[in-house]
């Protein structure tokens, strides 16, 4: 297994040149303060964080290590604010790590005057996975899929020389981030790796789910069925991220099938908001393959909650629970009562 991480943390991919396409919003309004480096071929590459504890330093107090991945506007410190809010409210603040990445632009980088050595994506790519990118400006040796950089953060964590009464790993998303924990479980190693740790994985109002197969949700007349629809003028509709073809670097090395019964064996919980109902959101999956999953968010996350039971033996598969009253506001989400149950059992 060591072989296995050592290719998934350190895969050599060709580097994508060309400019770095500006993303909505243009550049972040503010950078998380800690930045987490790593060395391959003799090079240094980061990426920044938040976090209420050192992740470098001995402390025995650790027992749990939360990463709450940011949604599309990158707003990582903005995230750490709020997830922090629920750790204190949970009362866990001396026995939690809790830690907040930010996957960057490149204008984000150059407006904060950020070292070269600082990784990037375009188009918000990192929420599936997809490896960062090279430019003219700022030119990289390698590059990392987005999953890749917080399976390294997890095995830094496990590090028991640092964290020795480390016990469990969450990992919660909303939006983008939504999208991001809601790939990352099927493909991740790490729960294979660190078998002594418990792992559970929060998805919270992602725009899209990554299928299992070729059937979506069709309405009819007995009611809500899952069957391959009408693809007409939307061939792409099963390929990755929405579906299961033509899957990116990361998750080819893992295989589709090693996907799926990762995906439907781990502890997922799904939290969706009870007024993410808005169809003409801006940052909505508005794609024909998006559109295949449902109107809006809270539709799209039920409709794909019930397409998981087609795999259940029994035993209904994950969970799932809705928040009263909230839109998509990653603030209210992480602080709701059913995430502070899943994240602390409180």
């Amino acid at each position: 297994m060591k072989s296995l991480l050592q290719i998934l943390l350190l895969s050599i991919f060709i580097p994508i040149f060309g400019n770095a396409q500006d993303e909505k919003p243009a550049a972040i309004e503010r950078a998380c303060p800690s930045v987490f480096s790593f060395n391959k071929n003799k090079q240094t590459y980061s990426f920044r964080y938040a976090s209420n504890h050192p992740i470098a330093e001995q402390n025995k107090k650790i027992k749990h290590l939360v990463i709450y991945i940011h949604g599309a506007r990158r707003n990582g410190l903005d995230y750490y604010e709020w997830g922090e809010k629920a750790v204190n409210a949970a009362k866990k603040n001396d026995e939690t790590l809790f830690i907040s990445p930010q996957f960057n632009s490149e204008k984000d980088l150059e407006d904060h005057k950020h070292d070269n050595k600082h990784l990037f994506w375009t188009n918000n790519n990192w929420r599936v996975g997809d490896e960062s990118v090279s430019s003219k400006n700022r030119k990289m040796q390698e590059s990392f899929s987005s999953f890749s950089l917080i399976d390294s953060m997890i095995a830094r964590a496990c590090n028991k020389k640092l964290f020795p009464k480390l016990k469990k790993i969450t990992i919660v998303g909303h939006s983008a981030g939504g999208q991001f924990v809601s790939r990352y479980v099927g493909m991740t190693p790490m729960p294979n790796i660190f078998t002594r740790y418990k792992f559970n994985f929060i998805v919270m109002n992602p725009s899209s789910y990554m299928y299992l197969d070729d059937r979506r949700p069709v309405k009819t007349e007995m009611g809500l069925t899952f069957i391959k629809p009408d693809t007409t003028g939307c061939s792409s509709f099963n390929d990755y991220p929405r579906g299961m073809e033509k899957l990116n670097p990361y998750a080819a090395k893992i295989g589709v099938e090693t996907i799926k019964q990762q995906f439907l064996n781990r502890d997922v919980a799904f939290i969706l908001g009870e007024k993410d109902v808005n169809m003409n959101d801006s940052s909505l999956d508005k794609s024909c393959g998006g559109n295949l999953q449902g109107r809006f968010r809270l539709e799209r996350g039920q409709f794909f909650y019930e397409y998981l039971q087609l795999y259940s033996n029994k035993k209904k598969i994950h969970q799932i629970k809705t928040v009263p009253n909230v839109a998509h506001d990653g603030d209210k989400m992480v602080n709701s009562k059913a995430a502070l149950w899943f994240m602390f059992r409180i």
